[in-house]
């Protein structure tokens, strides 16, 4: 009887102990899975972070260029007109000098 009882006593300790584990490792898993969530969103942070940059500086070079082009649009008009000045600012200025002069 007294063996049964000392048996009874080891399966109820082993049993503790394999419970413990289980809990101990348990929340082992619970924090490694905790920390590998942590870590992915990091991840995909970062990785949206580096998307919003790398699509921000193409559209900066995208507006750098319609920049660009327009500015050179309006060079070559502003160049037109200043040519189409030298050529006709004198007779432009007689022919306002007539209209406001009446001959």
């Amino acid at each position: 009887m007294q063996d049964i009882i000392k048996k009874i006593i080891e399966i109820d300790k082993t049993a503790q102990k394999m419970t413990n584990d289980a809990l101990a490792l348990k929340e082992q898993i619970k924090s490694s899975i905790e920390q590998d969530k942590k870590d992915l969103r990091d991840k995909y942070i970062q990785r949206a972070r580096r998307r919003i940059e790398v699509t921000a500086q193409t559209e900066e070079k995208f507006l750098q260029e319609a920049l660009d082009e327009i500015k050179a649009r309006y060079d070559g008009i502003s160049t037109k007109l200043k040519e189409q000045y030298e050529l006709n600012h004198e007779r432009w200025a007689e022919e306002i000098y007539k209209r406001v002069i009446g001959g």
